[in-house]
């Protein structure tokens, strides 16, 4: 039988996704220079690398599972610097979705224990969002969004 072993995450990692995003490389001294040509296919590999390195890790180390649904909370969002919060699936295209917005955008992602947090930067959002973060949602927080969407 396989079972999910918790993990414990010690260090903080970040990583950014942009819709705006260009392909870069690394050069001889390791610094990022936009590449000379260009798939067209960077978005996709951002959106795997959040999978891989952050969201799953932190899904393991939560004990989260893909049917679960989670709240993600913050302030500071849109033009009038709101609060509020979104219910998504427990996987990446879903927070992806919920996410997004309808312009350019870049998210950056800090995972560092066991929390996963994001801030979202914008036309509307030059100096990003507060932190938004992200947790198991309840059940009241689910009833309430599902008739109130």
């Amino acid at each position: 039988m396989l079972t999910r072993e918790r993990i414990k995450i010690m260090e903080k990692f970040t990583l950014a996704l942009t819709s705006d995003c260009t392909c870069e490389s690394y050069d001889d001294e390791d610094n990022l220079v936009p590449n000379e040509y260009c798939y067209g296919d960077c978005w996709n590999d951002q959106k795997e690398n959040f999978e891989a390195f952050m969201f799953m890790q932190w899904a393991i180390a939560n004990d989260i599972k893909d049917t679960d649904l989670l709240h993600i909370g913050g302030d500071g969002i849109g033009w009038q610097r709101r609060s509020g919060y979104t219910i998504a699936q427990a996987n990446t295209n879903s927070i992806i979705q919920n996410l997004s917005i309808n312009g350019d955008f870049t998210l950056r992602f800090t995972l560092e224990g066991e929390e996963l947090s994001v801030i979202r930067s914008s036309h509307d959002e030059p100096t990003g969002t507060g932190w938004m973060t992200f947790r198991l949602a309840t059940e009241e927080e689910i009833e309430f969004w599902e008739n109130n969407r």
